[in-house]
């Protein structure tokens, strides 16, 4: 995470600026800021300088996956205090003392990934790593870090603190879903298949599924929706942004799919500029893959998939949705095949989930 995250570092001492430099000798990309009274000759060009230390931390907040502050844990907390809105959108939060000795975690353990970057720094600076996270201190599984490792969604979020608890106070925690990822050993701890998923209560018992289609959960129950849908799509020319949204929905509720798990949309290059298409992607924050036609050729004589004569006449492929949602995936399956709605074309890949 440290070389891959967008990170930045604030100190307020010529101790912690060291420091700081230390932590850029191993990532070059970190943003570095400091009171501008520290500015030196020879540093000038690595800091960014500021004259609040609140100010500057309440403008690039929402900027950075991290803040790592250089400085006294009881400034940090005054400062980050009224900036807090979600631990599912606010940044990892790190506090290193003003000598390098003690790395803390100090917000965002799991969803912000500051946990594993208290260990990465820690390494770096020779340093102790602090991680107070319950769950971590017992060695015990978190659901927000499986989560995050499987890349899903946590629904009802507001269950996850419960579901946490669950193996710190020794109840069981089923796990159901078909995919192949691996669990930690812990005899309180159980995978099952989806089929044998129900929604009846079991006393010290919590229950968690990890799949992408739409299930009833009762009270002690939790959802990890995984992003591994790949949506294939095609329309006619100017089909509006309204008609498509529809379409789409539509097509996830006849196929019981959850939104929540798509990974992204794809195209063929004849509908690169279409603005529903492009619309659609923006408004969820999809990304868009555009496929070749060329690429499609290659293979479309190898697909079982419903083919079209009259749609090779027309754009020189005998399928677009479809071959546009496999090429879109590494590795994916084609769980449902083209659907047609008024002038609009659906198709789905599944991906494999792994954890990281």
């Amino acid at each position: 995470m440290f070389e891959k995250a967008k990170i930045a570092v604030l100190v307020l001492t010529p101790a912690a600026k060291k420091n700081a430099l230390k932590l850029k000798q191993e990532n070059p990309n970190l943003d570095l800021f400091c009171s501008e009274r520290l500015v030196g000759a020879k540093t000038k060009n690595q800091f960014k300088t500021f004259s609040s230390l609140r100010k500057i931390v309440t403008k690039i907040f929402k900027d950075y996956d991290a803040l790592i502050f250089i400085m006294a844990l009881g400034i940090v907390i005054r400062i980050i205090a009224e900036l807090l809105e979600s631990k599912k959108t606010d940044p990892a939060i790190i506090t290193i003392d003003d000598q390098g000795q003690n790395v803390i975690s100090t917000l965002s353990g799991h969803l912000g990934r500051a946990n594993e970057l208290t260990l990465e720094i820690a390494k770096i600076l020779g340093a102790r790593p602090v991680i107070t996270t319950a769950t971590d201190c017992n060695n015990k599984l978190a659901i927000d870090l499986l989560a995050q490792r499987l890349n899903c969604e946590i629904k009802p979020f507001k269950r996850l603190k419960k579901a946490n608890s669950a193996l710190l106070f020794k109840q069981e925690l089923h796990i159901f879903s078909n995919y192949k990822f691996k669990l930690p050993a812990d005899d309180n701890l159980k995978k099952y298949p989806m089929s044998e998923f129900d929604n009846s209560a079991e006393a010290n018992v919590f229950k968690v599924v990890v799949a992408n289609q739409k299930f009833k959960l009762g009270a002690n129950q939790i959802q990890l929706f995984p992003k591994n849908l790949i949506i294939g799509l095609g329309c006619r020319k100017n089909t509006p942004f309204k008609k498509l949204e529809q379409a789409l929905k539509q097509f996830l509720a006849q196929n019981n799919l959850a939104q929540a798990s798509i990974k992204g949309l794809a195209t063929i290059d004849l509908k690169k500029d279409e603005r529903g298409i492009v619309k659609l992607a923006a408004k969820y924050n999809w990304p868009l893959k555009i496929i070749e036609r060329s690429e499609i050729k290659k293979i479309e004589a190898d697909l079982e998939i419903a083919k079209s004569d009259f749609v090779k006449k027309t754009i020189g492929v005998s399928a677009a949705a479809a071959p546009a949602a496999i090429l879109a995936s590494k590795s994916g399956q084609l769980i449902i095949d083209k659907t047609k709605y008024s002038g609009i074309t659906l198709a789905a890949v599944e991906e494999e989930i792994e954890s990281e």
